[in-house]
């Protein structure tokens, strides 16, 4: 049985940031732990919304339970994780909470519940001409921050792919993680169809993925896993409140559709499906056919949007594009200038 769910989850409320537009220079609101001035830890809120989170995923009623866990390699999502993360460890450690396999709420035997940081799920950033933006954490730096999360013996995971420092258009982020959907739906179909080769029908299960990451990137996700891209972007179609958590289900048996990496017929020719400075890793240089309803990994319905019924805040910092975010107002202002700064909206 390949993957047939896939769980969708923002960080917690985080604290913030600015930048001044004219220079490309970011500013923490306060000191960061990776010292990436983007990378903000979660506010005292956003590690109760963590802990709410871990105890509706680990709860006995929660179906099918992550047989992988991926995540955005920034620090604010591994937080928020971690508890939920490790209480599945614990459960699955521990011989007084068995269950046969595949019984509501227990933990698939096969299960890897190591994160694997994936770089394509990461932080958008609008595109920029003339500034880099900050560079994505490394799997080294936060493994020293979640030993518990990205254990030594788990760290063969090689990214699909790692986003353009300048930045990226609207589409251009739809593509990247559309890109990375597909390989990570890829790889987890492979890695089940070698364990359950040998068992018979009667013995394989359902397969989930949990994913944790940011609120643009998770609504372009929700559109590229049901293959629905609104007309206007700013159409407010899947819910990212923070902490909160949406469920997809596999339309059916995995179609080779998206496998198709030609573009789809409503691409803007004078744009790059994928942002200049994109470095592929693992995945083709090219998206997925993801759009008119196609859907990545043979397309997704989802069948929870953004709930946030086990959160005590109830749904909280709702966010939608309003824009492409751009930073294309060079040249670079000269050091004299005052800074001009600009909140971070991706709160």
């Amino acid at each position: 049985m390949p993957l047939d769910t896939i769980y969708l989850t923002r960080h917690g409320h985080r604290l913030s940031w600015t930048i001044d537009f004219r220079t490309g220079t970011y500013r923490a609101q306060f000191p960061t732990p990776t010292g990436n001035p983007a990378d903000p830890a979660l506010t005292s809120h956003g590690v109760r919304q963590s802990h709410e989170l871990a105890e509706h995923i680990a709860g006995p009623e929660f179906h099918p339970k992550p047989f992988r866990v991926y995540s955005s390699p920034f620090y604010r999502c591994l937080q928020t994780i971690q508890p939920s993360v490790e209480e599945l460890k614990r459960i699955s450690a521990d011989p007084g909470k068995s269950q046969p396999n595949d019984q509501i709420g227990s933990i698939d035997r096969h299960a890897e519940l190591d994160v694997r940081i994936e770089n394509g799920l990461g932080e958008w950033f609008g595109a920029t001409d003339f500034f880099d933006h900050p560079a994505h954490p490394t799997p080294e730096i936060m493994s020293a921050h979640f030993p518990t999360l990205l254990t030594e013996a788990n760290q063969t995971y090689k990214p699909l792919l790692i986003p353009s420092r300048r930045g990226e258009t609207i589409a251009q982020l739809h593509n990247r993680v559309a890109t990375a959907l597909d390989g990570i739906i890829a790889d987890i179909d492979a890695e089940v169809s070698v364990l359950e080769a040998e068992l018979p029908p009667d013995q394989r299960t359902s397969k989930s993925v949990l994913i944790c990451a940011h609120a643009a990137p998770l609504i372009a996700m929700g559109r590229a896993l049901t293959g629905r891209m609104p007309h206007d972007s700013s159409e407010e179609d899947f819910n990212v409140f923070t902490a909160g958590l949406s469920t997809f289900k596999r339309r059916g048996a995995p179609s080779t559709a998206s496998a198709v990496h030609s573009g789809d017929e409503h691409e803007s020719s004078s744009e790059k499906p994928l942002a200049e400075g994109t470095t592929f890793i693992r995945a083709l240089g090219s998206p997925p056919q993801w759009r008119n309803g196609r859907g990545v990994g043979g397309g997704w319905d989802c069948v929870a949007n953004g709930d946030c019924s086990f959160l005590s805040g109830g749904a909280e910092r709702g966010w939608h594009f309003d824009g492409e975010e751009a930073f294309n107002t060079g040249p670079m202002a000269p050091p004299s200038e005052p800074p001009a700064n600009i909140a971070v909206t991706k709160l």
